[in-house]
């Protein structure tokens, strides 16, 4: 675990940080479905960051 994983969730802009894309990108990923997956809570969008390390760990294992 990473000392990151404390926090549980990212913002979209602090997604977008982490892996150096526009905020526009991550926006445009939410509208058309693709992942990651996110979640509304008190009507803030965000971004459980177990689930971010797994994508990253997937996409880091396939190349």
């Amino acid at each position: 675990m990473t000392s990151d994983s404390k926090k549980e969730f990212l913002t979209p802009s602090e997604l977008a940080e982490r892996w150096r894309v526009h905020i526009g990108s991550v926006e445009r990923w939410r509208r058309e479905g693709k992942p990651p997956s996110f979640y509304t809570i008190n009507g803030k969008i965000l971004y459980k960051l177990a689930e971010i390390e797994d994508l990253e760990s997937a996409k880091r294992q396939s190349n």
